[in-house]
């Protein structure tokens, strides 16, 4: 317990410092926008995964940083589930069926979402700016659309890609309890995985179904934008008058 109100002290003591040290920065230097946006989007990535890390090391100790949910131990760990990218530690007790697991690094990781966020924005900022003849959408889309696969990667289709057997197993099953009306009713007898094409597929008596199955429209979408992106910067770049040179 003290442990844990430490590191939110000195999660908050980083804050402010950072905070201080931006400011300061800020009105010496007066940087563009895109700038900005890259300092603050790496000093709170750092500070997110050095947060996360002060943990003790999740990926060897989880089940110590777990620790105990009561003091009487009313309702006891029953496994622990760490992902190294985003790095996330999630505890599941005996009532995390009805009320969800305990994330102990979710305010580092929700630092390091929010430091991506704004490298990117960062970058499609800069991306704009440029005295380019290109359309402006393009320019943008071709940073936005590997970032939007990036994410629907990391939060939705790795996670299961790295569960455990038992884990897809019943992940399998909450499928199928989730869709009672379009789901096979039989029993689960095997998964499948794998990257290319991007699959998770449960197999049942009476059928398969795959876990993953709008995450691949999504990721379709972003590769879908991405070329049509790449096309126009191509096709739709208009020639630079004779004695010019582009930046």
């Amino acid at each position: 317990m003290f442990a844990w109100l430490f590191l939110w002290l000195v999660l908050g003591i980083w804050l402010t410092a950072g905070a201080f040290t931006y400011v300061t920065w800020k009105r010496r230097r007066h940087p563009t926008r895109h700038r900005r946006w890259w300092v603050l989007g790496m000093s709170t990535g750092a500070l997110g995964y050095a947060h996360t890390l002060a943990y003790g090391f999740a990926l060897t100790r989880p089940t110590e940083i777990c620790g105990q949910r009561t003091l009487d131990n009313d309702y006891p760990l029953t496994h622990v589930r760490v992902d190294a990218f985003p790095p996330r530690l999630a505890c599941y007790w005996t009532d995390s069926s009805a009320y969800g697991p305990s994330h102990p690094t979710a305010a580092g990781t929700w630092l390091l979402w929010c430091g991506a966020a704004l490298l990117v924005a960062g970058t499609v900022t800069w991306a704009i700016t440029l005295n380019s003849r290109t359309p402006r959408w393009a320019r943008a889309g071709t940073i936005l659309a590997p970032a939007a696969a990036a994410t629907l990667w990391a939060t939705r289709v790795a996670p299961l890609m790295s569960l455990s057997a038992i884990d897809l197993d019943n992940e399998c099953f909450r499928w199928q309890v989730g869709h009672l009306h379009s789901a096979p009713s039989g029993d689960i007898v095997n998964t499948e995985r794998s990257l290319l094409p991007p699959a998770v597929d449960c197999i049942f008596t009476d059928g398969t179904s795959s876990l993953i199955r709008m995450e691949n429209l999504g990721l379709s979408c972003c590769l879908t934008v991405f070329l049509i992106c790449c096309a126009a910067l191509r096709l739709l770049k208009a020639p630079m008058p004779l004695g010019s040179q582009e930046p």
